[in-house]
């Protein structure tokens, strides 16, 4: 999945932001472009709130590309009995 929010303004980018990782499925990825460095950082925020995301991040010639995958659950123990 990926979302371009290069053209959105804040908070409207944060809050599509944060619904399609609410949308994001385990063990599947999200790529985000943004070209606001302070919706990077909240974007940035946002994500390291959620333990079960990890997430890279890349500089390119005028905006920020973001990948974040949402990792697979774990079984427990006692999903296991």
């Amino acid at each position: 999945m990926e979302i371009d929010l290069r053209d959105i303004i804040w908070p409207v980018s944060v809050l599509q932001c944060h619904e399609a990782l609410g949308r994001l499925q385990p063990g599947k990825n999200l790529t985000i472009t943004v070209s606001d460095p302070d919706v990077v950082d909240n974007i940035v925020l946002l994500i390291k709130s959620r333990p079960e995301l990890e997430f890279d991040r890349s500089q390119e010639s005028d905006s920020c590309r973001i990948r974040v995958r949402r990792q697979a659950p774990v079984a427990s123990f006692r999903s296991l009995q």
